[in-house]
């Protein structure tokens, strides 16, 4: 009889640890399970039309095909944020150069989300030093043709409503040198203003 208890025992408590394991896998898509970085995002295919001619090279950009739910752990403020990412190309680079996010610009044209610099020239990575995200704020653009991703902070997800971004552009400055792009919403593609 005894021997019969603890077996019953033994396959109780194994279920419950298969329970709890199971569960625990599940919870992973829930509440902070949100993924540390974007990774390495598909980003959309640019093609010439999408491109505006200047002076040393033509810049081009996509639809932001995507919308990335940050972790609040990696975050300086401790909130989630939304970010929208899409593919940021240049073509025809006769000299390279070192493009710095402060010449990215979005303005917004809903009044709940502001105007905005790019927040990250490339995917994130978390900062072994502090633990939180460290962003990219300007990459080195190569001669010939390059495509890179581009990503903007709107912000927090208890500030930010992203079922209506509504209309923005987003401009690109070279000096004396601008272009910019105007999205009726991020899934479109950008009409060259």
């Amino acid at each position: 009889m005894s021997e019969l208890i603890t077996r019953r025992t033994f396959l109780k408590a194994t279920g419950a640890a298969a329970l709890v394991a199971a569960a625990g896998s599940m919870l992973v898509g829930c509440g902070e399970g949100y993924g540390a970085t974007p990774g390495n995002p598909t980003l959309p295919t640019l093609d010439t039309s999408n491109y505006k001619g200047l002076p040393s090279c033509s810049v081009g950009m996509g639809a932001f095909s995507g919308t990335f739910e940050s972790n609040s752990v990696y975050e300086s403020d401790g909130c989630r944020h939304y970010y929208l990412y899409t593919a940021l190309g240049f073509q025809s680079v006769d000299t390279s150069f070192s493009l710095s996010k402060n010449q990215i610009t979005f303005t917004f044209k809903n009044g709940k989300i502001s105007k905005r610099t790019a927040r990250s020239l490339d995917n994130f990575v978390i900062d072994s030093a502090t633990q939180k995200y460290k962003y990219f704020e300007t990459v080195p653009i190569k001669t010939g043709n390059s495509v890179i991703p581009l990503y903007v902070d709107l912000g927090s997800i208890y500030d930010v409503d992203i079922s209506h971004v509504g209309l923005f552009t987003v401009t690109y400055t070279d000096g004396s040198n601008k272009v910019t792009f105007s999205y009726s919403s991020p899934l479109d593609t950008p009409t060259i203003v």
